[in-house]
């Protein structure tokens, strides 16, 4: 091993906990060339960092909970992007979560209208027969973007 006497290292577990992932998280993010020990120890074959690589897999786990792929999160830690090209990877991230506010949203007033719906049709329910409310409401489980036209109209028309 090098001499790092004036720096103390940390094992990957170590190093793992900090951060609050997995051991096996690291070695994909070893894998994918994005945080890569300082030192491997040639008989054991422990993975040794700095603590300063911290904020770094801080910063990587934060890219990552904003939706950026393993790919994009190497670019960008690795230095090697342009200032246009960051910010039109951002830009781009950006809009996609919009995109996921807004279908969500949608859901969301899918759901409020449904429940309104059967809450109003509990009478209508009490008349179906138990196999027949469970598939109705099996339908009103299952929302996804595909079905939620069909499944609203459906409740409405009660």
């Amino acid at each position: 091993m090098a001499d790092h006497s004036d720096q103390k290292l940390l094992k990957i577990g170590e190093l793992a906990a900090m951060a609050g992932i997995s051991v096996k998280a690291m070695h994909v993010y070893e894998e994918k060339n994005i945080i890569r020990p300082v030192e491997v120890d040639p008989a054991t074959g422990y993975r040794y960092y700095r603590a300063d690589q911290l904020s770094e897999l801080e910063s990587l786990l934060a890219l990552q909970d904003m939706g950026f792929s393993l790919n994009e999160i190497s670019s960008i830690l690795s230095g090697n992007c342009s200032k246009e090209e960051l910010s039109g990877m951002f830009e781009s991230k950006k809009e996609a979560l919009n995109e996921l506010i807004m279908k969500t949203e949608a859901k969301i007033q899918g759901l409020d209208s449904m429940r309104e719906s059967l809450e109003s049709g509990t009478e209508k329910m009490r008349e179906m027969s138990e196999e027949e409310r469970a598939r109705f409401l099996a339908r009103l489980v299952v929302l996804n973007e595909e079905n939620i036209r069909q499944t609203l109209s459906e409740v409405i028309w009660l």
